[in-house]
């Protein structure tokens, strides 16, 4: 067994104490361990290196759900346990503790009691010279310390190491130690009960050979003493019955599981995405789509309320049924009130006594035909050797009579242990398949109804939707018409929109003509002072004054072309600006007689009402 070796740390952290498959035999491609591997902690990333909680949740799942299911083996290949160096956390180290060849089997307590169980018995580490047992019970200390921290072992789940004297013994006697976990260990008030508990505590003695020379007496005495020490050399297996009440318990969760399970399917309308904080009118391009979408969420949201609602009134009605099932307890209680324990002593006791009695009288026998050959033979010696054999022969017969009924008492004693122990564990086995039974009827009963519940309110979810439908088509028309009617004003709105914009421009133009023509009067006038200017002076000015009037004539005649145009234009833009304030009157009567429409019906209806 290696002693110190590095390896690699795992990419995840897997405790200051961990474990390593080295050789694994585990057929990972079996569905049920498959299965098994991937709802198991992070077993599926970290393999072949495990925690050692997953290492015991692996070994107990693989125990429960194929070792003992299908009676078989499941080998695991070589586990290593390391730990990390204290000198360097970046690594880990062996601790040289190793589960060799592991295998789950149906009957193992657990990896902590096989491990130290192998350890040792192993013939490397009793034959190492330089391993103490000091340093050996170390390292299982730890191991232990770390399987109950890390683990989540009990303490009465782990072994109890044995003491440096009896694995001492055990080594130099090669004995096979044998520990078992605390909560095995029952402690006897008798000798007898002290010797067989200190038995299976710690190793399976094998029985010393007798001398092949022996007197008849002597033979007799030691055969019945070698048979009485084999028997009392088997220890009552001790019941668990923590399995029973798991599996009960597991029945019950199953059922409540499956009433919480249960859930109603209800069909959704399709929704587009929209911004919540959008805001919309009808005469926007968008707002039948919107408007559809938010009474579309709120018509799923509502089938999401009703599901909900209708599942927890089946998931009640389905809990008043459990309540109300009646279980039949009448087998149990008489199976349990049953008095088996007492015919099975007696019975027993009768058939050992009767035996024994045999055996007594045979041994008897034995040692009268020893000491009448003795007389036989010393018949000629003296008188004293003659007491002192008949003095032997009472001795001897007082010793046997004592030995053979204290053997009978010890056997008969441990057998019916023995059949009370097998007998209990019967009775709690038919008594967890009576639970299961009932938990079964139980379970089929929650599921027929589940059948039944979630039919009924799939039909009742389908008719609200059916409603619903219908509904939404009639808002889907509404939404449509008035946006049509929207659109229809914001027409008419944007015509008389543009017909004002376009006299503004014709507005505007008039303004430009106006300063135009106000700055060729300017223009005239000072022209008209330059002309008085130029008629004053000289007539040296005469040609300038000639040439002057005629771009007065020329100016005078750009100015009327002007005026003449001003004038068109002004009257076109009257008519014009007339013919939009006659639109625009129309238009904004039209518009306050459609709002105006109601009221006057209203109106209308309370004078007809009056009048009537």
């Amino acid at each position: 067994m290696p002693w110190l070796k590095t390896r690699k740390r795992p990419s995840i952290d897997l405790g200051a104490y961990r474990a390593q498959i080295v050789k694994s035999n585990l057929d990972r491609e079996n569905p049920l361990i498959k299965n098994i591997i991937a709802e198991t902690g992070q077993i599926a990333q970290t393999w072949p290196n495990l925690k050692l909680d997953e290492l015991k949740a692996l070994t107990e799942k693989l125990q429960q759900t194929v070792a003992t299911a299908t009676a078989e083996v499941v080998p695991l290949g070589d586990v290593s346990f390391l730990t990390v160096d204290p000198q360097n956390p970046k690594k880990v180290v062996e601790t040289g503790i190793t589960w060799e060849k592991a295998t789950v089997k149906p009957d193992i307590e657990n990896f902590v009691v096989e491990t130290v169980n192998q350890v040792l018995n192993d013939e490397q580490v009793r034959l190492d010279d330089d391993l103490t047992y000091t340093d050996l019970a170390e390292a299982l200390t730890s191991f232990l310390a770390a399987s109950h921290d890390l683990g989540g072992f009990a303490y009465q789940e782990l072994p109890e190491l044995p003491s440096e004297e009896k694995y001492g013994e055990a080594v130099e006697n090669n004995k096979i130690i044998h520990l078992l976990p605390k909560r095995l260990i029952v402690s006897e008030a008798a000798p007898v009960g002290q010797q067989a508990n200190e038995q299976a505590s710690n190793d399976d003695v094998q029985a010393t050979p007798t001398k092949p020379e022996v007197k008849s007496s002597e033979a007799a005495s030691e055969s019945v003493s070698a048979t009485s020490q084999a028997s009392s050399e088997a220890t009552p297996a001790v019941v668990n019955d923590e399995p029973v009440k798991a599996q009960f318990d597991n029945s019950t969760v199953t059922i409540a599981s499956l009433i919480k399970a249960f859930d109603v399917k209800t069909s959704f309308f399709k929704t587009a995405s929209i911004d919540e904080q959008q805001v919309v009118v009808p005469e926007s391009d968008n707002y039948v789509d919107v408007m559809m979408a938010r009474e579309t969420q709120e018509a799923n949201t509502f089938m999401q309320q009703t599901a909900d609602k209708v599942a927890d009134a089946y998931r009640e009605t389905l809990t008043q049924n459990i309540t109300d099932v009646h279980e039949d307890t009448q087998a149990i209680d008489e199976l349990l009130a049953t008095d088996w324990q007492t015919p099975v002593k007696q019975q027993v006791t009768q058939r050992h006594t009767k035996d024994y009695g045999e055996r007594l009288d045979n041994s008897l026998q034995a040692l009268e035909s020893d000491y009448q050959q003795a007389v036989a033979d010393e018949e000629q010696r003296h008188t004293q050797t003659l007491a002192k054999l008949e003095q032997n022969l009472t001795a001897d017969k007082a010793k046997t009579t004592e030995k053979l009924t204290a053997d009978r008492d010890q056997i008969i004693q441990h057998e019916i242990a023995q059949i009370i122990t097998t007998q209990t564990q019967y009775i709690e086995q038919e008594v967890q398949q009576l639970r299961y039974n009932q938990a079964e009827f139980k379970r089929h009963k929650v599921i027929d109804q589940i059948v039944t519940g979630q039919k009924e309110a799939n039909e009742l979810l389908t008719n609200t939707y059916r409603q619903l439908s219908g509904g939404l088509e009639v808002r889907r028309q509404d939404f449509i018409q008035e946006h049509e009617q929207a659109l229809g004003i914001r027409q008419d709105s944007d015509q008389a929109q543009a017909e004002k914009e376009r006299l503004q421009f014709a507005n505007a133009e008039v303004l430009n003509l106006e300063e135009r023509h106000d700055q060729l009067k300017s223009v005239r006038i000072d022209l008209e002072g330059q002309i008085g200017q130029l008629q004053a002076e000289s007539s040296k000015w005469q040609f300038r004054a000639e040439t002057a009037q005629e771009d007065l004539e020329r100016v005078k005649q750009q100015l009327a072309t002007v005026n003449q145009q001003y004038e068109h234009r002004l009257q076109s833009d009257q008519v014009d600006l007339a013919q939009h304030q006659q639109l625009a009157q129309q238009a904004r009567q039209a518009k306050l007689a459609k709002w105006l429409h109601p009221f006057k019906s209203r109106q209308k209806e309370t004078e007809h009402v009056s009048q009537s």
